[in-house]
């Protein structure tokens, strides 16, 4: 199992924060009807419908004037809508941050910064509305989970449903690639062995182990190509839409092979200079290309990060223009 990159997660909420509390603020305020304070199947079907409009949101629950929790709904494993098993009812939320600061502070809508949800152990933001009815003081709170919000705002949900099938598929074409090194390194030991069985296995033993590491190599180069796509793209939760993840995935791929070609280049000089081999220009052309290709990932990746810089750079500056003038539209 992956865990949830938290970090990626926030780092998306402050680049979204703007567009989150507008969505959070017009999704409460919509449905923050009085009768919800008195009438149970009334919020049964908000939240419901809620959940079917909005999957990112958890739970909607009320509080009392004095913070004590009246009623609790929330999408169980299936999606479908259920009082959340009455866990919650009858607590006192009033030192919960979403009723604390909403107080003190006295907002139309309180939203929370991004904390771990003691129900789903995920990271979630909480808003806070209040309402009256007949005389009668009440809070309503939404519960939303912070990363299937953003993956919601970034039109990313379809991905990240089907997102569990393709870890399957790489898992599987991890386990072949190492099923493959295995035979590899197999193969390689059994023509060691065999050589020190055979007759005369002082002269056979001279050239087989370059023979045995050409092999080796290759074993070698399998197994950390297949650690890579297993690492990367079964064990980590990626942030795709990043430029550095994919960077980084790219540069563990080239330097796995970076590494098989220059052994094998230099095996290859090597069995050139005890006269066992007559392809000097194929390894002298093996290592040249290897540095060639060295200094190409070290331009792929300098220009990279340049580009990754000045993007977030400029997005950073038109976000800041935009809410300057939301601010101060005179």
């Amino acid at each position: 199992m992956h865990s949830a990159n938290y970090i990626s997660t926030i780092d998306r909420y402050h680049e979204q924060s703007r567009s989150i509390r507008e969505l959070i603020e017009s999704i409460i305020t919509g449905i923050g009807e009085p009768r919800l304070l008195t009438d149970q199947s009334a919020l049964h079907s908000v939240t419901e419908k809620l959940i079917e409009l909005y999957p990112f949101v958890d739970l909607v629950y009320l509080l009392d004037e004095e913070g004590v929790q009246i009623a609790e709904f929330g999408a169980d494993e299936t999606g479908h809508v259920n009082r959340a098993m009455g866990r919650g009812k009858g607590m006192d939320r009033s030192e919960r941050p979403y009723f604390k600061f909403y107080k003190s502070d006295e907002e139309h809508v309180h939203l929370t910064e991004p904390y771990l949800s003691s129900a789903s152990r995920d990271l979630c933001i909480s808003a806070t509305l209040r309402i009256e009815h007949q005389g009668r003081v009440g809070y309503l709170v939404i519960d939303v989970d912070l990363e299937a919000m953003i993956s919601f705002l970034l039109g990313d949900t379809l991905r990240r449903r089907i997102e569990p099938f393709f870890r399957v598929l790489y898992g599987l074409f991890a386990a072949a690639m190492l099923l493959v090194a295995g035979v590899l390194f197999y193969s390689s030991m059994s023509e060691l062995v065999g050589a020190l069985m055979q007759p005369g296995w002082a002269a056979e033993l001279r050239l087989k182990p370059f023979e045995v590491i050409v092999v080796l190599t290759l074993a070698m180069a399998i197994f950390d190509l297949a650690k890579t796509v297993f690492e990367e793209e079964v064990l980590m939760e990626k942030d795709v839409h990043r430029h550095s993840t994919v960077r980084r995935t790219m540069t563990r791929f080239v330097a796995a092979i970076l590494v098989a070609i220059l052994i094998e280049g230099l095996l290859t000089m090597f069995k050139v200079s005890m006269g066992y081999s007559d392809q000097g220009a194929v390894a002298t052309l093996m290592v040249f290309a290897a540095a060639a290709l060295l200094v190409a990932l070290g331009l792929y990746v300098y220009l990279g990060a340049l580009a990754e810089k000045a993007l977030l750079s400029n997005n950073g500056r038109s976000r800041r223009q935009r809410h300057a003038r939301e601010d101060h539209p005179g």
